[in-house]
């Protein structure tokens, strides 16, 4: 009997030493925490508390994968904060396969998941429509974004970002930023596979980001066009700039059917703005309801920018002299090649007081040749010729 008492002391002194070494919700002798495990009325509740325990761990991972599904979100979620980041602790936020996170907040100033230095938020899911982890908001939301990064006082957030989609396509909403709002990223910060739309408004804001930050395999959708009959109004794919842009790259990436009056791409920023480069750029415009307004637009003393291969279609019905897809504002444009889809000007390049055409090989199918703004006008705007291509 005493042997029997002996052990189940030695039992009792195990489990509470355990209990003891592992936070709420934490996997065995792991640094991983799952949401689910933690209390609160909501999805976003549970998940700040668990990322409070990854802090308070020194580092670690919060699983939510297990908040699958509908899930309503009271709270802004803060992956990070401006302490843990000082302290060098790393955070990663792991998210379901299928989900909707859905916010209503409307102080104009919260995000959805607000993004701090080192740390990771990844999805698995795959880039583009298919995407089935959404993070949206309700009607009559005013914030800042669905989903953005912190502006820290240094000016220099390492993160890392992929897998999931950012949904508005209801009205009623207002956001300040797009409902992707990036800030401050530097060197090899990298966002993966991520499809935005927002059919009342702007999508991506890209303000400041520096030193290698990529994008790659991301979306822009606006669905300003008279395709869908949602009445949405639409605004700017992808914002670049106003901030400090230097050295940024985006790679095998879309942005689509802008509102009226509004570019699929807007680059802007002065001078603060330099080596912006895209690669294998897709575009889809809006040319059945507007005529005029290129697909992308590069503002005064910006650049130099880079569009190396991709493809344009203006939209437009019947191609007309009234829309390019590049129009020029900034110091340098250089376009090795392009190819596009309806349309007649490939660039206008207001600095050089140049405008080239498209060459036709196909139907509406046509290429833009290699195009380097000149340090002078040497070119001058001429009307095709008969004959001519």
């Amino acid at each position: 009997m005493l042997n029997v008492y002996k052990l189940f002391l030695l039992l009792l002194i195990v489990a509470l030493g355990c209990s003891n070494a592992r936070a709420w919700g934490q996997a065995s002798s792991s640094d991983v925490y799952y949401a689910t495990n933690y209390p609160g009325e909501d999805a976003s509740v549970k998940i700040n508390a668990c990322i409070t325990a990854v802090i308070a761990a020194h580092g670690g991972v919060c699983d939510a994968g297990g908040l699958s599904g509908n899930q309503k979100m009271s709270q802004e979620i803060d992956l990070g904060t401006t302490a843990s980041s000082a302290s060098r602790i790393g955070i990663t936020l792991l998210l379901p396969e299928t989900a909707t996170w859905l916010w209503h907040l409307t102080d104009g100033a919260s995000c959805g998941i607000r993004q701090f230095n080192s740390t990771s938020l990844l999805g698995h899911q795959p880039a583009g429509g298919g995407n089935r982890m959404v993070l949206a908001a309700n009607s009559g939301s005013q914030m800042d974004a669905i989903y953005c990064t912190d502006a820290p006082s240094n000016g220099s957030n390492y993160v890392r970002a992929e897998g999931f989609a950012v949904w508005n396509n209801q009205p009623g909403s207002t956001f300040a930023n797009g409902v992707v709002h990036i800030r401050d990223v530097v060197d090899q910060s990298r966002f993966i596979g991520i499809f935005a739309e927002n059919y009342y408004g702007d999508v991506w804001h890209v303000e400041s980001a520096c030193c290698g930050a990529t994008f790659e395999e991301i979306q822009g959708t606006s669905n300003g066009n008279p395709r869908v009959s949602n009445g949405s109004s639409g605004g700017i794919p992808l914002t670049v700039g106003p901030g400090k842009i230097i050295g940024v790259s985006f790679r095998n990436s879309g942005f689509n059917a802008p509102g009226i009056g509004s570019p699929d791409i807007m680059i802007t920023g002065e001078s603060a703005v330099t080596d912006v480069s895209f690669y294998d750029t897709y575009m889809e415009g809006n040319g059945r309801v507007d005529d005029t307004t290129p697909m992308v637009y590069i503002g005064p003393y910006v650049g130099p920018v880079h569009f190396v291969d991709g493809f344009g279609d203006t939209g437009m019905a019947t191609p007309s002299n009234t829309k390019s897809i590049f129009e020029n504002h900034g110091f340098y444009l250089d376009v090795p090649a392009f190819e596009s889809a309806n349309a007649t000007i490939g660039i206008n390049d207001v600095t050089a007081g140049v405008k080239t055409w498209i060459w036709n090989f196909s139907g509406n199918l046509g290429s833009l040749s290699s195009y380097q703004t000149p340090r002078a006008p040497v070119m001058r705007f001429h009307p095709p010729q008969p004959g001519r291509p």
